[in-house]
């Protein structure tokens, strides 16, 4: 599968995550609000908070393959909506703790009832289909699952909401009403993740981690792939830029001061389709060539002579 195949493949994946989370906030959302679950209100912020890492991921993989002018302004677009999307998710999951800490303190006078407890169960299985057909994509295309940027808050968040919702549900059916506390509680402790989650895509933002340091096992692995390339004297310098699922790497490499700039050049193109077809994670290589240090084996010794002679 060539580079072009593999990114379009995975960005398909991407739009299918997107879509089926922003189904699953508005079901989360409208169950809740028509139940009046706190706890299925903040399992819905969390499904949102999960569409908003969605689409930066799929932002992120669009600017990996766009060309570098087109590349900035989608970066500009992929930071301005992160920032809307996080200010609007701590809003909203400030809101509903607030909610539910009122609730807890005053006591709930009322329980959900089982339609939320059933949209929670359903939300969870096809949250956990969504799960799995994205991991099945990414590994065919040969993303790494340590690289992907799916984590498992959403399915935690989620048993939370089943366990209040249910308890609550279950003091409603057997008569104990000092039960119905179950719900907003889980909503407090939901909305606390959904804050911290809205935190990390903001401050991702404002420190702009474009550069990443490789793990030892990956930048040995890359470095010892250049090092092969027939031309290459020396390794200056490799950095990373993760764009989504992605890698673009930036590297700095020392050839023969005596080689023409076409034969420099083909050098540097040996190496990007090298790294981008070993390492199908690489999406882009950007390589600088630079002459290696004058002296051995390249240093040209006939101005010594000359000089010698003339002194003599």
């Amino acid at each position: 599968m060539t580079m072009e195949r593999r990114s379009a493949f995975a960005e398909r994946g991407a739009l299918v995550s997107f879509w089926g989370l922003l189904g699953l906030f508005v079901m989360k959302g409208t169950v809740g609000w028509l139940t009046g679950s706190k706890a299925l209100m903040a399992d819905a912020c969390q499904s949102a908070a999960d569409c908003a890492g969605s689409v930066t991921s799929y932002l992120g993989m669009r600017k990996a393959g766009a060309y570098p002018t087109a590349a900035s302004s989608r970066e500009q677009g992929a930071a301005a909506i992160t920032i809307v999307l996080s200010a609007v998710l701590l809003v909203a999951s400030l809101e509903i703790g607030i909610s539910s800490v009122r609730a807890v303190a005053d006591g709930a006078d009322e329980a959900p009832g089982w339609g939320a407890v059933a949209a929670i169960a359903l939300s969870i299985g096809l949250r956990e289909g969504l799960f799995k057909y994205k991991r099945s994509r990414d590994s065919r295309v040969g993303i790494r699952s340590d690289r992907t940027a799916d984590n498992r808050s959403d399915i935690f968040s989620s048993l939370t909401a089943l366990v209040g919702t249910s308890g609550a549900a279950a003091g409603e059916a057997f008569g104990m009403p000092f039960l119905y506390v179950l719900d907003p509680a889980a909503g407090l402790v939901i909305a606390v993740f959904v804050l911290r989650m809205g935190y990390r895509l903001a401050a991702g933002v404002v420190a702009n981690p474009e550069r990443r340091i490789l793990d030892q096992a990956d930048n040995q692995m890359l470095l010892e792939a250049v090092q092969r390339i027939d031309g290459v004297v020396a390794v200056d310098g490799l950095q990373a830029r993760e764009h989504g699922h992605y890698v673009i790497l930036d590297v700095v490499i020392r050839v023969n001061p005596r080689i023409s700039v076409i034969e420099g050049h083909d050098i540097a193109l040996r190496i990007r389709r090298h790294l981008t077809k070993r390492f199908l994670h690489v999406s882009d290589v950007n390589v600088k060539v630079e002459p290696y240090d004058p002296g051995y084996p390249y240093k040209s010794n006939h101005h010594d002579e000359e000089l010698s002679a003339l002194l003599q």
